[in-house]
């Protein structure tokens, strides 16, 4: 017999038949069970409560004899208030000898009778939640009975209901009105319609009721609900069967294993050794079936995995001559980001590592800037490392690459913020000459350390790599001084051409507003003349300044020349641009420029505005349009603004 069969054999045997019996026993069993406890459960409510209710009736006829006797020795209304502050009952009272009342204390429920009309428990037929007893008084003067009374309502079932265990609700109904509840209102009221004049068991949907009618000392019908659902304890009970019977075939099923497991124990011994690094181990295929078929697949696997290890050496040093490759491809591009993004995904497929990183940023703290694997080898990204914290922090501050298991040596470390273990290579990235950054890769896919070879490759690239961002930091460097103005650090007039076209194509093609405006420093050549170009060249600094703080983020502030100056307003109208140009000629006036160990000096500005298509239809329209109103403010006198009206 083969091993599939055997074991289709075993299972069947040890676990179905077991199982089957299992849901048998509590198809069967389990819902008898529950049934005669849950009609157990509702006799026994019935029973507490009408029980409960005598006790009650009887107890307000010791109250009313009691408050009888009470206004005899005493007062009427003595009595009267020692019974229903005593909590004996929630109404007393004392009647003459036409019945009139002579004394009373507490309130009657909505709709009852007066309290010489009330009748004893036994004979009350009223519609209201309320139990009393009637009882004479004799040796008084003037009293001919006294009555006590106790409301029976939602609270006084509640209380009832927990203090004798009942598990369901509680209703008392006189005919088919609900007197008091436990229930809300609705469901009540469902009951007691479903109940009708019936007594005994009745199903009423989910529900199981067991009502009985009045009796003596009892006026109400008394109605006791429970949900009809499973019995944990029974439950409970037929589950411990089934674990024990689980356990036994447990324990039949490891001494049958026993048996049949050894072929396997020795396959897997021989796994676990070329596991090790001994492809040379083998398995005797003297067995037969499945195992015998097993060992000879195993050894076939053994002797291909010698001669992959073989190709593999060969491959790592074809490998390390991509890697030159790869780095010669690196230098062609300009996207620092996307460069580091290339250089990992590169080292992880080639040494063939789980996960890896890229740190990369200012010298004070380095953050994320690449990574790979990180979060599905279940290891946490290094964030805001600094020089020499860490493990990555001393690779940034040494120079010095690292190799090893993690937490095994003082220089291999973790702090918090990095994975706390597995094995890990990690190299410095420098940038003219400084480390600015850390290569690092996690735990080999096969399970292996990283050895020499791995460092003298990944060294390679980040070689490569820090070439590359030379290239990358010398080509933004060189954009960034072609589109700015050295002296104020503003866009210059060749980036402003490139914004504003760029700006009046968006304009046009969403149909959007667009303001521009133009701003002159009145009588600069003075500062000139009087201060020097120093103080001038500072005077345009701070100007800068001041109107970068009155503009929006996606707003071009640029210099166009001397002491010009032009803003592109995207999404602004006229009146937008008006209340732009006031904010900046304020900003300008509202204090004097101050320069170290200079005077003060009282600057305005003029400017002048344009609007997109009103004024003009292209850039240089657009900018002849605002030259002129600046012209327009220069004439009526500067320190002003002015925007044609459209």
């Amino acid at each position: 017999m083969s091993l599939r069969n055997r074991l289709w054999l075993v299972l069947g045997a040890l676990f179905v038949v077991p199982l089957v019996v299992g849901v048998l026993v509590l198809a069967l069993a389990v819902p008898q069970v529950r049934d005669d406890q849950l009609e157990q459960a509702l006799d026994t409510g019935q029973a507490v409560v009408t029980t409960e209710l005598k006790d009650a009736c009887r107890a307000l006829g010791l109250t009313a004899r009691s408050v009888g006797l009470e206004s005899v020795t005493s007062t009427a209304a003595t009595a009267v208030s020692n019974a229903v502050s005593g909590g004996y009952s929630d109404y007393a009272a004392v009647l003459g000898p036409s019945g009139e009342l002579v004394e009373a204390d507490g309130e009657l429920p909505a709709g009852s009778s007066a309290p010489q009309d009330l009748a004893n428990c036994s004979g009350s037929d009223e519609a209201v939640g309320l139990i009393s007893e009637r009882v004479p008084v004799s040796g008084g003067p003037t009293a001919t009975s006294a009555v006590a009374a106790l409301r029976l309502d939602q609270d006084y079932l509640e209380e009832l209901v927990r203090r004798n265990g009942i598990g369901g609700d509680v209703l008392l109904l006189d005919d088919a009105t609900v007197i008091a509840s436990t229930t809300d209102a609705l469901t009540g009221r469902s009951i007691a319609t479903a109940v009708g004049d019936r007594t005994g068991r009745i199903e009423i949907g989910d529900w199981l009721a067991q009502v009985g009618g009045p009796t003596d000392g009892v006026p109400f019908t008394v109605v006791v609900t429970q949900e009809v659902g499973p019995n944990d304890g029974s439950t409970m009970l037929f589950l411990l069967i089934l674990l024990t019977g689980a356990a036994v075939a447990g324990v039949l099923v490891t001494m049958i294993v026993r048996g049949l497991s050894q072929p396997l124990t020795d396959l897997t011994e021989a796994a676990e050794r070329v596991a090790r690094g001994d492809l040379d181990t083998r398995i005797d295929e003297s067995e037969d079936g499945e195992v015998g078929r097993l060992s000879e697949a195993f050894n076939r696997m053994t002797t291909d995995l010698r001669q992959n290890m073989t190709a593999l050496e060969q491959s790592r040093e074809d490998l390390r001559y991509s890697l030159e490759r790869i780095g010669d491809t690196l230098m062609s591009t300009h996207d620092l980001d996307g460069l580091l993004e290339v250089v990992l995904e590169t080292a992880v497929v080639t040494l063939q590592a789980g996960a890896g990183v890229v740190l990369y940023g200012a010298p004070d703290q380095l953050h994320v800037v690449a990574e790979h694997g990180l979060h599905d080898a279940g290891l946490a990204a290094p964030v805001g490392v600094s020089p020499g914290a860490g493990v990555l922090g001393r690779v940034v501050a040494s120079g010095e690459g690292v190799r090893g298991r993690l937490g095994s040596a003082p220089d291999l470390a973790p702090m918090a913020t990095e994975p706390a273990e597995g094995n890990i290579l990690a190299v410095p990235l420098r940038s003219m000459g400084s480390v600015l950054g850390v290569l690092a890769l996690y735990d080999r896919v096969d399970g292996r350390p990283f050895d020499g070879a791995d460092d003298d490759g990944l060294r390679t690239l980040a070689g490569q790599a820090s070439i590359a961002i030379d290239n990358v930091q010398l080509h933004q460097e060189a954009q960034r001084l072609s589109t700015t103005d050295a002296l104020t650090g503003l866009w210059n007039f060749r980036y402003l051409s490139m914004s504003l076209a760029r700006e009046i194509e968006r304009s046009t093609r969403f149909e959007r507003p667009l303001a521009v405006l133009m701003l002159d420093l009145d009588h600069f050549k003075q500062v000139n003349d009087q201060h020097g170009h120093a103080r001038g060249d500072a005077v345009l600094r701070e100007l800068a300044q001041r109107v970068q703080e009155q503009i929006r983020e996606v707003d071009t502030f640029a210099r166009y020349g001397g002491e010009e100056f032009v803003v592109v307003l995207p999404e602004t109208t006229v009146e937008g641009a008006t209340q732009l140009a006031e904010r900046i000629c304020v900003a300008v006036r509202r204090e004097p420029f101050h320069s170290e160990g200079e005077d003060s000096l009282q600057v305005t500005i003029s400017v002048g505005g344009a609007a997109f298509p009103a004024h003009g239809s292209s850039a240089a329209t657009l900018m002849r349009a605002a030259d002129k109103a600046l012209y327009v403010a220069k004439n009526d006198g500067r320190d002003r603004w002015h925007i044609p009206e459209t």
